[in-house]
């Protein structure tokens, strides 16, 4: 219906006010189709993947296996960067240019838990020890797979060197060990990772196992003093078992 009335003084003018048809909606602009040259390409070098997926985890379909020698196919990366975005969804991803950023507050943290352990064990807080350096090395294992891995394995390495030696402060030898061997796996030319090894071992009373590790550590660095020092208490400690079997030998 349209009809004319005054708006203002002076001024008139007509307009509908009956239904009004609704406004179009803009349509998308269809995607251009691919380069034919392109996508040969691209088929010519698909190859399909037997794969199973649960949830983040992406396993090899025949074997059932994340890392498959016998496929030859490595999920290991893929499954780890899933879980980190599956769990962490308001993260953001750095472009390929960010590749070797290194998340500094994350370092800063670690850091920071790591001391507070020290500070544990220097006070002989053993146990208090442990549980700092167990959240260390969380956060230290929490860094996005697009970090430099180096800097993961020196920050882990070192974290689980302490925790070892702090293990090994509560008696509890067999963790101190599964640590020190973690960090010889990580760190194969340390010599402390060795040191670590073998205080396990001499806990465990597994000497000659313990004088192995320090040989292994001392031809990486031959006139390293702590190796050295403990090779010598090991050896005393060592000669004075044989001494006290032989003894009981004779009187028996």
């Amino acid at each position: 219906m349209s009809h004319s009335h005054s708006h203002a003084p002076g001024e008139n003018h007509s307009h509908s006010h009956g239904p009004q048809p609704p406004p179009q909606q803009q349509q998308r602009p269809m995607p251009a189709p691919p380069d034919p040259a392109i996508q040969a390409l691209i088929d010519a070098q698909y190859v399909p993947v037997d794969l199973k997926v649960d949830g983040s985890i992406v396993r090899c379909g025949p074997h059932n296996a994340v890392v498959c020698k016998e496929c030859n196919l490595d999920f290991l990366r893929l499954t780890q960067l899933a879980t980190i975005l599956t769990q962490n969804p308001n993260i953001i991803v750095p472009p390929p240019s960010s590749v070797n950023m290194v998340n500094k507050n994350l370092s800063t943290m670690v850091n920071k838990i790591k001391e507070e352990g020290n500070s544990n064990f220097k006070a002989g807080q053993f146990d208090q020890a442990v549980i700092r350096y167990t959240v260390a090395a969380n956060g230290a294992q929490s860094r996005a797979p697009w970090e430099p891995n180096g800097v993961l394995r020196e920050e882990v390495s070192t974290i689980l060197a302490n925790r070892s030696a702090s293990f090994a402060g509560c008696h509890d030898y067999i963790s101190a060990l599964a640590d020190a061997e973690a960090v010889v796996e990580m760190r194969r030319n340390w010599p402390k990772a060795y040191l670590r090894k073998a205080k396990a071992l001499r806990g465990l009373v597994q000497l000659d196992e313990a004088l192995d590790a320090l040989a292994i550590g001392l031809s990486f660095e031959s006139e390293n003093k702590e190796l050295l020092e403990f090779k010598a208490d090991i050896e005393k400690f060592q000669k004075t078992l044989d001494e006290t079997k032989n003894v009981k030998a004779i009187s028996s």
